[in-house]
């Protein structure tokens, strides 16, 4: 059944921004920016989570995708926190905008400072994805998640285009050591195997997404309005507001990502790897 609900646009004359001071006007559009790349990526992680099809080599996709998705968007809350704490919760006095917040808003914030920390960063189950799951990023130790390698597990799968090649192998163990840390941290492993503190790392690394994702946005709709109210001489109703019907949204559970992806026969040539197109 298809989903219906409004969504207000409210127009903003180009001279109530231009007037706004550098630093509020920085913050107001910082944080606009911030909830619209966690917006698409929350999207894409609810995407990911539905499977399309069955069997080993789609499941080991879909795990891929499902691991990246979550550090991409693991990732961006961590900048919109730092974002917030360098433009927001370092100034002294206090920020008006941090002052202006709703009682319900500053229990999201304090909740996301308790979690988050500020200087420095507090340990936590989205801090190991940030910083341990990146090959950039800090080296992980893959001893435990090596010593408990499946044969399902060392797969790798090779395309005529790299957009249809899947590696499990690599991200198997770097997923796997990094979940398995996460519930190591939390709940007590002792009686379980890899794959099962495995399991219960995803449950809680994916609890975390929920709940920080939920007070995130409060607290970014919470500094926008405070903003978007000041320009606008002291209430949105000051504002050309037009609600605009949507009919048609699918629900999250009806979308999925695909795994693979027809692109096309490349040119045949003996001589290079099965997965590099040729050029």
């Amino acid at each position: 059944m298809s989903q219906e609900f409004r969504v207000l646009r409210f127009k903003i004359d180009p001279d109530t921004i231009r007037k706004l001071p550098n630093r509020e006007r920085n913050q107001v559009a910082g944080c606009m920016h911030a909830h619209n790349e966690l917006v698409v990526l929350n999207r894409l992680l609810m995407f990911s989570l539905n499977d399309v099809g069955e069997g080993e080599l789609h499941d080991h996709a879909h795990g891929v995708q499902m691991w990246t998705v979550m550090q991409l968007l693991t990732g961006k809350l961590f900048e919109t926190w730092n974002m917030l704490v360098e433009r927001f919760l370092q100034s002294n006095p206090e920020d008006p905008a941090i002052a202006a917040l709703s009682d319900a808003h500053r229990r999201d914030l304090a909740w996301l400072k308790n979690y988050f920390g500020t200087i420095p960063l507090k340990d936590s189950a989205l801090r190991t994805i940030r910083d341990r799951t990146g090959f950039h990023y800090d080296k992980l130790n893959l001893d435990q998640a090596t010593n408990a390698l499946t044969e399902q597990e060392t797969m790798i799968y090779v395309a005529e285009h790299p957009a249809n090649a899947c590696y499990y192998l690599g991200s198997s163990l770097v997923f796997s050591a990094a979940f398995a840390a996460i519930a190591d941290k939390r709940v007590d492993t002792s009686a379980m195997n890899q794959s099962q503190r495995m399991k219960a790392g995803v449950d809680i690394a994916l609890a975390d997404l929920n709940e920080v994702n939920f007070r995130t946005h409060n607290v970014l709709y919470g500094l926008i309005e405070h903003r978007l109210t000041q320009a606008a001489g002291g209430s949105l109703d000051n504002l050309d507001r037009l609600d605009i019907p949507v009919a048609g949204a699918p629900k999250p559970s009806m979308v999925a990502l695909p795994m693979f992806l027809e692109i096309g026969q490349p040119k045949k040539c003996p001589d290079i790897s099965p997965d590099i197109p040729p050029t």
